[in-house]
């Protein structure tokens, strides 16, 4: 089988009637996404739950329109994916799945790989291929300005912090901490509140209420309510307060102890999500999620943003489509964006932003 290197420790391999996508990690080799004539696409699980493809694993030929290759001046990258049939396109919120991109300033280095590339899947599926030439009076504009700098930390979200001490670190606020005591104390006046009063009106001497589990039912909240006690007492004594970013990796620390850490050579790159609506220069994030995308495709969160935040800027795209692409400094507007930024930057790996609209 020829052989095709890609951007993210990715190959291609292809002969007459296969086409398979392959991820390196530690020396080791995995299928992500696999096609043969004649028969459906198959991809692994985490590569289709992260393109919201159909659930299985399979893709049919007949939901494929075409193999489309094109050259983005947003990133300067060859980009390599599917142009599915509008059906399927709009159980999943959009047409495009890439596949595969190569980073290239001049248009011209890996032209001609990506290219192969594209049409050995096309003849694999039997399907059209698009190649979607650079705009050369685009390239030959003059230098682009240099990107806008990292905001300046800390950055805040919710109820955690970014800021650099020793190394980079998310610090989560005691607003946090006094949440959880209080609700301890909603909670226990509530346990004590229906226990008493189920008690004393099943020992009472009087005809019990109707209807009659009444009672039972307040000991059955009784308890609930204790295990939430239980589970919220949990959380403040064990979950991670702090979480440090350095050259070794990322730690979750809970005052000076450690209670998880992941080393940077288990990480294959930073992921930035957010689900966002645009209205002119306003951006409406209603969720947003810093996480580590680790090497053996898994993925480990580092902060959740849950609530809605507004922000604005000239530069926001005129709707908010849904798309899946790298992240750098010409394209971050957000503070979770910076964040992510920040982290990719202090671990030397690349950042992803995945975008979906509401």
């Amino acid at each position: 089988m020829d052989r095709i290197s890609a951007a993210g420790n990715l190959t291609i391999e292809h002969d007459i009637d296969h086409w398979r996508l392959l991820s390196t990690s530690n020396g080791q080799e995995r299928t992500l996404i696999e096609a043969e004539k004649g028969h459906p696409v198959h991809y692994i699980e985490i590569f289709g739950s992260k393109r919201r493809l159909p659930k299985g694993g399979n893709l049919a030929v007949d939901d494929i329109q075409r193999v489309v290759l094109g050259w983005s001046p947003e990133d300067e990258c060859w980009h390599l994916g599917l142009l599915l049939e509008p059906e399927i396109s709009e159980q999943r919120g959009s047409r495009w799945v890439e596949l595969a991109r190569w980073p290239d300033t001049e248009t011209t280095v890996f032209s001609d790989v990506a290219s192969d590339a594209g049409r050995a899947l096309s003849r694999t599926l039997n399907r059209p291929f698009n190649l979607i030439e650079p705009d050369k009076a685009a390239v030959a504009k003059t230098p682009a300005a240099p990107p806008p700098p990292l905001r300046t930390l800390p950055l805040e979200f919710d109820q955690w912090t970014l800021t650099r001490k020793s190394a980079l670190q998310l610090v989560r606020s005691s607003q946090w901490t006094r949440q959880r005591v209080t609700r301890l104390i909603w909670y226990g006046l509530l346990v004590v509140a229906y226990f008493v009063l189920s008690i004393v009106t099943l020992q009472g001497g009087i005809a019990l209420p109707k209807p009659e589990f009444l009672p039972y039912l307040g000991i059955v909240v009784g308890v609930l309510l204790l295990g939430m006690m239980l589970y919220t007492l949990f959380e403040i004594i064990n979950k991670p307060n702090r979480v440090v970013v350095n050259n070794d990796g990322v730690a979750w620390m809970r005052g000076n102890r450690l209670a998880q850490q992941i080393h940077t050579e288990q990480i294959a790159e930073i992921f930035v999500s957010e689900v966002v609506n645009i209205k002119g220069k306003k951006q409406t994030i209603y969720h947003g999620e810093l996480n580590l995308h680790l090497k053996d495709g898994s993925f480990k969160t580092i902060l959740q943003q849950p609530h809605q935040v507004e922000e604005e800027h000239n530069a926001l795209p005129e709707k908010a489509e849904e798309e899946l692409v790298p992240l750098t400094l010409y394209n971050a507007y957000t503070d979770l964006q910076m964040a992510g930024l920040h982290v990719a930057q202090t671990l030397g790996v690349e950042c992803q932003y995945d975008r979906r609209a509401k």
